[in-house]
Order: C-alpha cells, then structure tokens, then sequence
C-alpha cells in the first residue's frame, strides 16, 4: 500500500466547552449529541475521551455529522414552510374559538331548554288550577241553583195545593161560601 492510499484521520481535540462554542450550543445539548453520534455509529471510532485531559477527541467525520446534526435540530425552514405553519397556528385558534362558541352556545341551549320546560310546567300547573277553581265555582253554583229548584218546586207544589183550593172555594155556591166565612 502506497502512501496516497491511506486515509488520514483527522481529529479535533477539544474541550466541551470549546465544542459549546464552536456549534454555538449548550452543554446539555453537545452531549446529547456526542452520546446519540456515538450511538448511531458504535462500530467507528469517532471519538475518546482524555482522561488525563479531559478533552474530547472527535474525528473530522464526526463532526461534520454533528455539524448536519445542529443543522437538523435548528429547525432551519423555508418561507413557504414558516407561512404554512403560521396558517395552522391560525386554524387551530379558529378552530379553538369554534369549539368554545359551540360549547357556549349548548351551554345557552341547555338553560333556554330548562326554562322552557319550567314555563311549560308553570303553565299547566296554572291551567289545572283555573280549570280545578272553574269545576269548583260550577259545583258550588250547580248546588245553588239545586236547591233554589228544590225550592221552587215546593213553592210551585204550595201554589198548586193553593190554586187547588181556590177552585174548590170558587166551585162551592155562594151560601156555602157565606157560610163558611162564619
């Protein structure tokens, strides 16, 4: 094997501090980075730790895939894409505000609902009542007019005994009637 055949490794020996810096990261965030580079590629040697140094050793390689993977998680969007996310912001507040009308307006619905039924009720309770009073003055006023019959008809029998009387009287001759009045 030739010497241009060999591949030359290329690593960064640095901090995790200067790895911070240099993605422009947080501690938490590079590391979690290392350990998923690492464990996305467990058959390659990209990196070692130092600890002697406590430095960081990471083939050119890997971090150019740490790199792509900053890249990735930046979340770096296009203007089509940021618009469309905005309209679905848009939508799901819409959407939202749909949802609480629809829930008031049921809410609404419910309680008109119930005072209908409630007058209803009322109603009819008042109705029975006018209707129960009604039966009752009828009653009363029935019995009345029952007895003013009963009475009419025991003056009209009085009146017909009297009558009855009278024609007797009036039949008798003239003498009888002197007589009678002594």
């Amino acid at each position: 094997m030739t010497d241009s055949d060999k591949t030359i490794d290329v690593f960064y020996d640095m901090d995790i501090a200067q790895i911070c810096q240099h993605f422009n990261k947080s501690r938490n965030t590079v590391d979690k980075a290392i350990a998923k580079l690492v464990k996305d590629n467990p058959d390659k040697d990209w990196k070692y730790k130092n600890p002697e140094t406590r430095r960081i050793t990471i083939k050119a390689e890997g971090v150019e895939r740490l790199s792509t993977y900053f890249r990735k998680e930046k979340h770096e969007v296009s203007a089509v894409e940021m618009e469309l996310r905005y309209e679905n912001e848009k939508l799901k507040a819409i959407i939202d505000e749909k949802e609480k009308a629809f829930s008031q307006i049921e809410t609404l619905y419910n309680q008109r609902l119930l005072l209908e039924l409630e007058n209803s009720k009322k109603t009819y309770l008042l109705e029975t009542q006018t209707k129960d009073e009604k039966i009752s003055e009828l009653e009363s006023e029935n019995q009345k007019l029952k007895t003013q019959l009963s009475d009419t008809e025991s003056i009209s029998s009085k009146y017909e005994e009297l009558k009855k009387k009278e024609e007797e009287y009036n039949s008798k001759s003239f003498i009888y009637r002197l007589l009678h009045k002594f």
